[in-house]
């Protein structure tokens, strides 16, 4: 039996397995197109819950200093993002930060969020999960807070 030829001298044989190569490349093009945004986020997104270490817990809950002039909340809602937020407890002037970056190692973890160019720094040692150390830095630099808060609950009725 003679093979049909097209103009090119390609012949069918060659045209059917061409269609059936570029179906299976479409096939795994979109199965691929359809994961690679969720790769992306892990890898890419710095507060996604699973891009972190897994070899620490962050700090969550409500903490205080001993003046008890401040409280802290600390959350991490289920899509990994961690959420810093300060009340006065005299004025009840209230400040809430996301998106902190993280350094350290599982000795020491700090947390840093930023509101313009204010730092605000929080850091945890894993081995005492109820004492955070929270450190604010002005935009020249220069430490003007540095308490050590302990932890009081985990709820917002503190």
């Amino acid at each position: 039996m003679e093979e049909l030829i097209r103009k090119d001298n390609t012949s069918l044989k060659q045209i059917k397995k061409e269609k059936n190569m570029n179906i299976k490349a479409i096939a795994l093009a979109s199965v691929i197109g359809l994961s690679t945004p969720a790769v992306a986020d892990i890898t890419l997104n710095s507060h996604s819950a699973s891009a972190m270490p897994t070899d620490f817990v962050r700090p969550t809950g409500a903490f205080m200093d001993n003046s008890e002039n401040w409280v802290v909340w600390l959350k991490l809602d289920e899509f990994g993002n961690y959420t810093y937020e300060a009340q006065s407890r005299k004025t009840g002037a209230t400040l809430t930060l996301k998106n902190a970056s993280i350094t350290g190692n599982n000795q020491r973890y700090t947390y840093t969020f930023r509101n313009g160019s204010h730092k605000y720094i929080i850091a945890h040692r894993p081995k005492d999960p109820s004492i955070i150390r929270l450190t604010v830095v002005n935009p020249q630099g220069y430490v003007i807070l540095n308490r050590l808060m302990e932890k009081v609950g985990n709820d917002w009725d503190v």
